[in-house]
């Protein structure tokens, strides 16, 4: 169980979240959908460790994760480029994480040739697909995505969700969606979240608020 308490993010002078609380089940499907400048990257930057909040804490199964090693909550951004090294190939970086088989690459319709080049030699599209690839390692028991298949025509983002969903009862992964397309979230999510500015949060108990939209399947 992720579990997200009394979460509270300030940053630049502006209070982003206050007192965020809501839990996650594994194989669940939590969809956030709030305007662009609200703050969604920032509270998956939070959640996936990469910065500290404000305050209130992230646990799983009750424990914060440890501070070294392998972080079981990963995090594929709006802008995947900027999360690989400039200097290095698609490939190295990936496989820092894990060596995903041909198989892998077919299910995210990832060519091969693209792990031997660097990321500026790469479109955004070809980027994400490799950065959800990456994140995808065994490892990892919650996946938050922002905005990633926005880049990729309808095929390949049909493909890429219904590997996304395969997971999401194989291991089981729990997922965070952040996008703007409700479409997509009223078909892959199991809840959707659609916060507002004079909201605190989701009620502590794990429960969503009353005045967020929520749909079940």
């Amino acid at each position: 169980m992720l579990t997200i308490d009394n979460l509270s993010i300030t940053q630049g002078g502006q209070q982003l979240w206050e007192d965020v609380s809501f839990t996650l089940s594994p194989g669940e499907r939590l969809g956030i959908s709030a305007p662009s400048g609200f703050g969604k990257t920032t509270l998956g930057r939070v959640i996936a460790q990469w910065q500290a909040p404000t305050h209130g804490q992230v646990l799983i199964d009750g424990i914060p994760p440890a501070k070294t090693g392998y972080c079981p909550i990963q995090l594929v951004p709006q802008h995947p480029e900027l999360s690989f090294n400039p200097w290095r190939t698609t490939g190295d970086s990936l496989r820092d994480a894990w060596q995903p088989d041909a198989r892998w690459l077919e299910r995210m319709a990832v060519n091969p040739n693209w792990l031997k080049r660097r990321p500026d030699e790469l479109s955004g599209g070809e980027l994400a697909r490799i950065a959800l690839l990456r994140a995808l390692d065994p490892r990892t028991r919650y996946l938050i995505t922002d905005e990633v298949t926005a880049q990729l025509d309808a095929h390949i983002q049909a493909q890429i969700w219904k590997v996304l969903l395969e997971e999401t009862h194989r291991r089981p992964l729990g997922l965070i969606i952040f996008s703007h397309n409700k479409a997509l979230l009223e078909r892959v999510c199991s809840r959707i979240w659609i916060p507002g500015r004079k909201q605190k949060s989701p009620h502590g108990d794990g429960s969503l608020p009353p005045l967020n939209r929520v749909i079940s399947f």
